[in-house]
């Protein structure tokens, strides 16, 4: 529509009832989970869950790890946890709303194992497999809202297939020789790899497909209280 326009006026008054204010809400865009702050203390997220299935490994990195789940859990999803170290993941359980939508356990759990569902819930789940440097890991994600971790202590040989698979790796901190074994797979550059051997405990670098990015963690006191201090495990 083309022709002389008005300069606006100020906003009519609109008054509701109190009572009104409960259906009210402002939107708000997904923007994933919060990983950390970048350089410049600017928050990176992660979109672990959305509608196509997701793949993310991380490695050297179990704080990260836990962290990204609470964080997860928060977000309404549910939680299943294979690992042989039960104690490092049972606090996510206790300080989750519903504990029972959090399954941590020794075996294989399966993604639809009749854990309570909420009126409009999607269905939202991520797999966690923590189980070692050499153990297969989970099945990939079987459709949209649904994500796999695999946490892995240390990069090798044996589970470079896994990580190279993943949509995102998360890296902590990695000694020589797994950084040059890093920059052989990934086809780092030196300073890269050199960025890999000197990440300080909350430093993190994200890999995916061309892109590179270096990260602090940003872990809030409550965080703290349930998962410990930031280290490299």
């Amino acid at each position: 529509m083309t022709g002389p326009r008005t300069a606006p006026g100020p906003a009519g008054t609109v008054r509701l009832r109190a009572s009104a204010l409960d259906a009210l809400s402002a939107p708000v865009a997904a923007a994933g989970v919060v990983l950390g702050a970048d350089t410049d203390g600017a928050p990176v997220t992660l979109a672990l869950l959305r509608p196509v299935p997701t793949r993310v490994v991380v490695l050297g990195a179990l704080h990260l790890a836990r962290q990204i789940a609470l964080r997860t859990v928060a977000e309404g999803a549910r939680l299943a946890v294979t690992t042989g170290r039960r104690a490092a993941w049972e606090p996510l359980a206790r300080a989750a709303a519903e504990p029972e939508r959090v399954r941590i356990g020794t075996d294989e759990i399966p993604p639809d194992d009749g854990a309570p569902r909420r009126p409009g819930d999607t269905d939202a789940l991520l797999t966690v497999h923590d189980r070692g440097a050499t153990a297969a890991g989970p099945a990939p994600p079987a459709g949209p809202w649904r994500a796999t971790m695999l946490v892995l202590p240390a990069l090798s040989p044996a589970v470079a297939d896994a990580a190279d698979d993943a949509d995102v790796v998360l890296l902590g901190r990695m000694p020589p020789q797994e950084a040059d074994l890093a920059a052989r797979l990934w086809r780092l550059t030196g300073p890269m790899a050199e960025s890999l051997r000197t990440l300080p405990d909350h430093g993190v670098v994200v890999l995916g497909r061309n892109l590179w990015r270096r990260l602090d963690l940003v872990t809030a006191e409550r965080e703290t209280a349930l998962l410990g201090p930031v280290r490299r495990s």
